[in-house]
């Protein structure tokens, strides 16, 4: 599996400025990596205690409906998956520089401003 750990970190912090509860608890929200990028689901009912029974089907459709809304507004790719979850992915591939094209103190060297022709 590829090691999406920066996407994860984004992702859970985006989601937590938004509201979300993004810890392992009462919400049932799960939060975890995937081959293609961050999983968000629900665990199955089976899973569920007695004193934490799962979200109702029309609630879990509205929860994933305003994560799925918040993350594209963030920029992320979100596609479905499953029954009620989601793939998040980055919009761009992210891009990872070559350790000979770094310049001084490890650093991609500055980019020429962008100049407007009129």
């Amino acid at each position: 599996m590829v090691d999406h750990r920066e996407l994860f970190e984004d992702v859970t912090a985006d989601l937590a400025r938004a509201g979300f509860d993004i810890d392992r608890g009462p919400s049932g929200l799960r939060i975890g990596h995937g081959p293609q990028g961050v999983l968000i689901d629900w665990p199955p009912a089976e899973q569920a205690s007695a004193e934490q029974p799962p979200p109702a089907e029309g609630i879990r459709a509205a929860v994933t409906g305003a994560v799925a809304a918040v993350l594209r507004e963030s920029g992320y790719r979100v596609a479905t998956a499953g029954p009620d979850g989601l793939l998040v992915t980055a919009a761009r591939p992210l891009r990872v520089a070559a350790p000979d094209a770094l310049g001084e103190g490890g650093r991609e060297p500055a980019g020429v401003p962008e100049q407007w022709w009129g």
